[in-house]
């Protein structure tokens, strides 16, 4: 991709996450930073369209989505429903750092080559050791792009499901809309022309060697692989957050609780909280920017010490930005993986 190109490409994304408060300020940082790891790359068609790919429908899918969610959850740190549909920067980088690493670690081994002028291709040709493994690098950015873009549509676009979602792990037992790890068939559906769409970008935008550019089996082949990886990364994210993310319900209204920026939804922490983890909720309810004396109320339940939020499934060790992170990396270890074994 010419670097004007990817240049204006990215000050139109960057302006119109300003103009559509679609990106905080530190957001919009990351996606800079990140756009233009991806942009200085040899295969910077590929994967300047892979991030764009994901980050137009992705972005897309969760404006389309935001007015019926409303009515559907509760926000964390306001009366409306919903969250915010701004992301941060954590969330920018949940799901991208799985890509960037390899973007850069595939660059550094083919350093060589571009400094004596060689043409640049990928590759993934049987025992073409070590010259092939590299290419396996870009296989895990691919798998990575489908997997994310697949559990964003599977989620963001699922929970508009008529259906009441299931739990994954329980497929008998009904959950509200936005119970991490309740799925609808709705959002595998989803979730599947995301993998497709990003399998169609890679297709199309990869620079093909002369041993693969009229090798239909092997394009075929890899797109196969793509599209699976986002079927099971959507798969893998829900039984994360089934089982490694706390899902908190507002039991008043029967509703899930949503947090600000993916991280955790605070709960009280017992009928008699100690000083210190009052102190705690506190800082971390000013840090949510609303009113601390009001919202810790809210968590700890006022005089009566029964707060109205409750952990319906779930256990609190990852928030949805660690669950992301967890599962982009297992699908692009994955991806780089299926490509290693390819080339032996």
């Amino acid at each position: 991709m010419h670097p004007a190109l990817s240049t204006a490409l990215t000050a139109y994304a960057s302006y119109r996450a300003y103009s559509h408060k679609s990106l905080t300020p530190a957001g919009i940082f990351a996606a800079i930073v990140t756009a233009v790891i991806h942009a200085i790359h040899p295969f910077s068609t590929l994967t300047m369209c892979l991030l764009f790919g994901f980050y137009f429908v992705g972005n897309s899918a969760t404006k389309y989505k935001h007015s019926i969610k409303e009515t559907l959850t509760l926000s964390s740190t306001n009366s409306g429903g919903g969250g915010a549909t701004t992301r941060t920067h954590i969330q920018v980088l949940s799901n991208s750092i799985c890509a960037s690493v390899l973007i850069l670690a595939h660059y550094i081994l083919i350093r060589d080559d571009i400094t004596a002028n060689k043409e640049i291709t990928f590759s993934l040709v049987r025992g073409g050791g070590v010259a092939g493994w590299k290419d396996a690098l870009i296989v895990g950015v691919m798998t990575q792009y489908a997997a994310v873009l697949s559990d964003t549509l599977s989620s963001e676009l699922g929970i508009l499901s008529r259906s009441k979602p299931r739990l994954i792990y329980n497929p008998l037992k009904s959950v509200p809309p936005g119970t991490n790890g309740g799925v609808t068939a709705a959002g595998f559906i989803s979730g599947f022309f995301g993998s497709v769409w990003i399998a169609i970008i890679a297709i199309l935008a990869v620079p093909l060697s002369p041993a693969h550019k009229n090798d239909n089996s092997f394009k075929v082949t890899l797109a196969g692989v793509i599209v699976a990886a986002g079927v099971f990364g959507t798969i893998l994210d829900s039984l994360l957050g089934a089982t490694l993310q706390a899902s908190v319900i507002d039991v008043k209204a029967g509703k899930i609780v949503e947090s600000e920026g993916g991280e955790k939804v605070l709960i009280k922490s017992g009928r008699s909280p100690s000083f210190g983890g009052a102190a705690r909720k506190r800082v971390a309810v000013r840090s949510e920017g609303i009113d601390a004396t009001a919202k810790t109320k809210a968590v700890e339940g006022g005089a009566e010490g029964e707060g109205s939020r409750k952990v319906l499934s779930g256990v609190d060790l990852l928030s949805n930005n660690g669950v992301n992170v967890l599962m982009a990396g297992v699908m692009a270890a994955g991806g780089v993986y299926w490509g290693w074994w390819f080339v032996q």
